[in-house]
């Protein structure tokens, strides 16, 4: 027989002062809770790196929502992290105007750097590696945006030393 009451198995986590304060500040501009769900789930996600199910839990207490209903919108964004991703980032954009101008072959050598395929992390957990609809800089396809950089007009021979300055950026000697 399955266990109904999800909680039982749970370690029970406890939103910290701060995030209860950003929450507070944050639902006063909303008319009902559920309206802040997206920047609820960032929120967390920015003091945590992703949003586990323990704090999804939590989240949905504090705010008085049910737990499903945070959980669709935390999976419906492609940019809440309902698993633990790496250190930096990679988005290759896969638009129209992306895919006209090279992106499948970008997106496969950044495959073929980073070992990984889409939605995984690099065994290091330096990359996680996240293809993105559009990233609105289509005159400039195909890009790719790494942490907060957007790179170029990018094409399959740069993707090694892409990631070689973003590695060496995070890693000084």
């Amino acid at each position: 027989m399955a266990n109904t009451n999800y909680h039982q198995n749970r370690q029970a986590v406890q939103l910290s002062d701060q995030e209860r304060t950003e929450l507070d500040h944050m639902l006063e501009h909303y008319p009902v809770a559920s309206g802040a769900s997206i920047d609820a789930l960032k929120m967390i996600q920015k003091y945590h790196g992703w949003v586990s199910d323990e704090y999804l839990h939590a989240l949905a207490l504090y705010m008085q929502l049910p737990v499903a209903e945070l959980e669709s919108v935390a999976t419906f964004y492609n940019l809440i992290f309902r698993k633990p991703v790496g250190e930096n980032l990679v988005h290759p954009c896969d638009g129209v105007s992306c895919a006209i101008m090279g992106y499948r072959k970008v997106h496969q050598q950044l495959k073929k750097t980073l070992e990984i395929n889409d939605g995984e992390t690099t065994e290091n957990n330096a990359f996680t590696l996240i293809p993105l609809p559009c990233l609105g800089a289509c005159d400039k396809a195909p890009v790719v945006l790494i942490n907060q950089t957007l790179h170029e007009n990018v094409n399959p021979d740069q993707v090694a030393e892409i990631i070689n300055n973003v590695t060496d950026e995070a890693h000084p000697e």
